[in-house]
């Protein structure tokens, strides 16, 4: 699958602004916090901010189709890496490499705010759902533009670590009321959940998307994206 240019990543994070993980809890609601809407979650809180220049976040990344037709199954692994910007050494960038057996690619620079890997997913979904569909990539991206303003946000615990930490889940599935059924066919009951935590490196410890078939006795796609490491360069220690 192609990665992106930044140019489309910028495109749908500025529109953009305008069910169940495994092993997810989902929590009473407590007073205490004030529960973030999904375009906070998603775009505005600046999980990077808080980090060190020279911090690396690994993540696992597996997607796994049914059929031959439906695109390969591939891995991943997704390293973003903090580093100073060319032209101002004061400011922090992102920068995303990408690695699938022997190839490379990556993604960025990105402003060092809030994760990029969800931009980089969502793009990906773009793109895949469009091909599946044969649609129009302007359709596609408006449908997932106006589903994560309005995703379901509850509270939820989740391990990391080797703790349990506390956090968000956000829910949507941007095709479930489509009027588009019929071109949209199998794709029409996909649905996303993002598990956040401040707690966590970067902000962002999972993204699961699922596509089941028909008879709900198995999934047609199913991508994952996972945080499985995080690291400080030896001179931020």
């Amino acid at each position: 699958m192609r990665l992106m240019s930044r140019p489309l990543l910028l495109r749908l994070a500025l529109v953009a602004t305008l069910p169940v993980l495994a092993g997810t809890a989902v929590l009473p609601v407590r007073a205490a916090i004030a529960q973030p809407g999904p375009v906070e979650l998603f775009f505005e809180t600046p999980y990077l901010a808080k980090l060190p220049s020279g911090t690396t976040l690994s993540y696992d990344y597996a997607h796994t189709t049914a059929r031959k037709d439906l695109g390969d199954s591939f891995d991943e692994k997704m390293k973003l890496t903090l580093m100073p910007a060319e032209e101002d050494a004061s400011k922090q960038v992102a920068k995303v490499d990408i690695r699938r057996g022997n190839a490379d690619q990556g993604a960025g620079p990105f402003p060092a705010l809030s994760n990029p890997l969800t931009l980089v997913l969502m793009e990906r979904e773009a793109k895949e759902i469009t091909d599946l569909s044969k649609g129009s990539p302007f359709y596609i991206r408006n449908r997932l533009r106006t589903a994560l303003g309005e995703a379901a946000v509850e509270p939820a615990s989740f391990d990391y670590g080797g703790k349990t930490v506390s956090g968000w889940k956000m829910s949507m599935e941007p095709f479930a009321k489509d009027p588009h059924k019929q071109q949209l066919a199998e794709i029409i009951n996909r649905r996303y959940e993002f598990l956040f935590s401040e707690t966590v490196p970067g902000g962002l410890y999972a993204i699961r998307v699922v596509t089941p078939q028909a008879d709900g006795k198995g999934n047609l796609i199913e991508t994952k994206m996972t945080l499985s490491d995080a690291a400080a360069s030896p001179a931020a220690k």
